[in-house]
């Protein structure tokens, strides 16, 4: 069983959350239990704005409570940042459970000097519902797919970073109301001088949303946060960036065409009409959502 470095960092566990009753305090009683240093680690979870039980939820366990009124992610994360105190930031969502090797794993590449970031192995959790199953499909191995991109970058679902990195490069930015994570890595590449590392035994699983349209909802919010970046980026002098095409969301409708007249003449099975569904889904939310954060990324970059 690993075990917390003898001479370990002090760490600020960050969790931002809006309206989580149903994932909250699951995702708080795994951060405590998790094998580290009590004296070397503190808890922060900041409420963004949650109407429904979350704050009871919170405030019934051993962490610090922390409301921020202005909406949206990165704001939540930068205040947790600016009340924190430790050497080490690390962000988890609050709808993952982490495991109990998670925050020593996590915390061990730091180690090595030249590592200013790492990035934590995020697995799915158990799929009950069809929703959840797609989004396990589609993801993957999505912290790993981010971590060997180019440049590489790592999902705040499961990360952390140095302070001092986060105060050279700057925290999340206000403006990317989806898609911080990739903006803040390719900062990080960027402006840190330091490398990006992997700690694949600092396991978090992620609850995928169980309906629907929650499916919908999410790859829509991030279809739109990768038209935040992308518009972003060109702002600052990169290539433009290219939304998906209609064309894509016709040739997905014909397949799904295909796999339900063949379960109507008694062939194929019923997972394959799912899995065209889902397509069918993500590539409509992508189509509108990337193009919508492009629009919006254009106006706050021009007049920035």
């Amino acid at each position: 069983m690993p075990r917390a470095p003898s001479n370990p960092p002090s760490v600020s566990v960050i969790v931002p959350v809006r309206d989580g009753e149903s994932t909250i305090a699951g995702c708080i009683d795994a951060i405590v239990a998790a094998e580290y240093p009590l004296d070397h680690r503190e808890i922060l979870i900041v409420d963004n704005g949650s109407t429904d039980r979350t704050a009871s939820l919170i405030k019934a366990r051993p962490v610090c409570y922390l409301y921020e009124p202005k909406p949206g992610v990165s704001n939540a994360r930068n205040r947790g940042i600016a009340e924190s105190t430790g050497e080490i930031l690390s962000f988890v969502d609050a709808d993952c459970l982490v495991e109990p090797q998670w925050l020593a794993e996590l915390v061990r590449p730091f180690e090595d000097p030249e590592v200013g970031a790492v990035a934590g192995d995020l697995q799915h959790a158990p799929a009950t519902t069809a929703a959840e199953r797609q989004a396990a499909r589609l993801l993957g191995n999505w912290q790993e797919f981010a971590f060997n991109s180019n440049p590489a970058y790592p999902i705040t679902a499961n990360a952390a970073y140095r302070r001092e990195v986060i105060e050279r490069i700057g925290p999340f930015d206000p403006h990317m109301t989806r898609a911080q994570d990739v903006e803040l890595g390719l900062r990080f590449q960027e402006r840190s001088g330091r490398r990006l590392a992997y700690a694949e035994h600092a396991t978090a699983r992620h609850r995928n949303r169980n309906t629907q349209l929650g499916f919908f909802r999410q790859q829509l919010g991030w279809a739109y946060g990768a038209g935040l970046v992308g518009a972003k980026f060109e702002a600052m002098g990169g290539d433009p960036v290219k939304p998906p095409r209609i064309r894509e969301i016709g040739r997905t409708a014909r397949g799904l065409g295909i796999v339900l007249a063949a379960k109507a003449r008694g062939r194929g099975e019923t997972r394959w009409i799912e899995d065209a569904w889902f397509d069918l889904m993500r590539q409509v939310a992508w189509w509108v959502g990337a193009r919508a954060g492009l629009l919006k990324g254009a106006r706050i970059w021009k007049s920035s």
